[in-house]
């Protein structure tokens, strides 16, 4: 499942597209709750408010894994509604180049297909402007 913040646009409209065209089971809001529960989840937006979300989203015995370099301040985590029935928290370190290597090595051996929208180097502020306002579906790609 990939899980968008809040309609902002349609820039969110079009991530969520782009998700289930790539082939999400689901693409919601953030905070809504998946389909069903989830064996395992990776958090990639540094909200913490939505580590207590993600965890409700879990299985029994299932894990989140926080997956920024930053991360805002968790809110209270009710145990009993997060943690009970074995759910894990876990960390990540931030990709090395190793890491990069090793899913461009596995790239070709798995359907992945990335979406991107290209700006000439001189215009990053364009995309940096672009990112800010929910303007680019995919990713913001510079060209040297």
């Amino acid at each position: 499942m990939v899980s968008l913040d809040e309609d902002q646009g349609d820039g969110t409209r079009d991530g969520r597209r782009l998700a289930l065209e790539l082939g999400c089971a689901s693409a919601g809001d953030a905070f809504d709750e998946p389909p069903e529960k989830l064996d395992g989840a990776v958090l990639f937006a540094p909200v913490g408010e939505l580590v207590p979300v993600a965890l409700r989203a879990l299985d029994r015995g299932g894990t989140l894994s926080v997956a920024g370099i930053h991360l805002s301040d968790i809110p209270r985590v009710v145990y009993a509604d997060e943690l009970f029935e074995e759910r894990s928290l876990t960390s990540t370190t931030a990709n090395t180049r190793r890491d990069g290597e090793e899913l461009l090595a596995l790239a070709p051996r798995i359907p992945l297909r990335v979406e991107t929208v290209a700006y000439p180097f001189d215009e990053a502020d364009r995309a940096l402007r672009d990112l800010a306002h929910d303007c680019v579906t995919g990713a913001a790609v510079l060209r040297m």
